[in-house]
């Protein structure tokens, strides 16, 4: 590799794959979003390959350096200053012009971009590596509105295909769906299961989690190796296969009994969602 080794860096793609190894074929262990920050840690050989750590949640993997634009700690804190806008669908385009021209990016719940103040439906759009565009007004919202209601949220995700790794609404795991639901909340947690137990906050009583706490599951002697986020009166939403709503009640047609045999612990955030359970909605 010639030249010096970038300090950080800003992810310009939809989402960009974070790899074990420095190789397409490797085992995807997460993906970054359009607007996360990173600090490049070292190259491979080639310089083809940089291994970040995601500003976010300090997780590490390997990335192609095609996806994000070099920067300094400096410009990398201006990015984040700047990019007020978070995407709230699960998918949007930014387009050339208002809803027509050429197509400049996809974009992803939870990617985050330069948006201008909403006008005759649209928002002017700038991306990490300059390239600006329109996007839908209601696609996008400003990061001092308040986030969506957490139960809406889950019902649009219902469905979404498990994905080892995945943290697009194309594909999700069990700690990225988590992860991502209360990250648009205002609450940040780690990336895996094991470090978001780690997190969180063992609860006051035992019984029953409440709304917006997390259920951790694992074999006896093991490491925690799936997550669950309680919506109320025993149910909680996972992906485990889909994105779907379980039950810890054992009579329920909801309850896995297989995954409720595995039930390891229920702790708390250490900032509590907003929202109303769903048992309340659905009533």
């Amino acid at each position: 590799m010639t030249g010096a080794v970038p300090q950080c860096g800003v992810v310009s793609l939809a989402a960009l794959d974070l790899r074990r190894k420095p190789a397409h074929t490797s085992e995807m262990k997460s993906q970054l979003l359009l607007g996360e920050t990173v600090r490049v840690l070292r190259t491979s050989r080639d310089g083809l390959w940089w291994w970040v750590r995601n500003d976010l949640d300090a997780y590490q993997g390997w990335i192609r350096n095609w996806g994000v634009v070099p920067c300094n700690a400096a410009r990398a804190r201006r990015w984040r200053e700047r990019a007020r806008g978070r995407v709230v669908c699960a998918y949007a385009e930014v387009r050339a012009g208002r809803g027509s021209g050429a197509l400049v990016s996809p974009v992803f719940w939870n990617g985050r971009l330069i948006a201008g103040p909403a006008r005759a439906g649209y928002r002017s759009a700038e991306l990490p590596d300059g390239r600006r565009g329109w996007i839908a007004a209601g696609a996008v919202r400003a990061a001092s509105t308040r986030a969506p209601d957490l139960v809406e949220r889950i019902r649009s995700l219902l469905g979404v295909p498990y994905l080892w790794g995945g943290r697009t609404p194309l594909g999700l795991d069990c700690s990225a769906l988590v992860q991502l639901l209360l990250l648009e909340q205002g609450t940040v947690l780690p990336r895996d299961a094991h470090d978001q137990y780690r997190a969180s906050v063992p609860l006051a009583r035992s019984g029953t989690a409440d709304f917006g706490d997390l259920l951790f599951f694992g074999s006896p002697r093991g490491r925690l190796a799936h997550v669950g986020l309680a919506i109320g009166d025993g149910y909680f939403v996972h992906a485990r296969g889909r994105v779907m709503i379980g039950s810890i009640e054992p009579h329920n047609p909801l309850c896995d009994i297989e995954l409720l045999d595995q039930l390891r612990a229920c702790r708390r955030p250490r900032t509590t969602p907003r929202g109303s359970p769903w048992f309340v909605q659905n009533a």
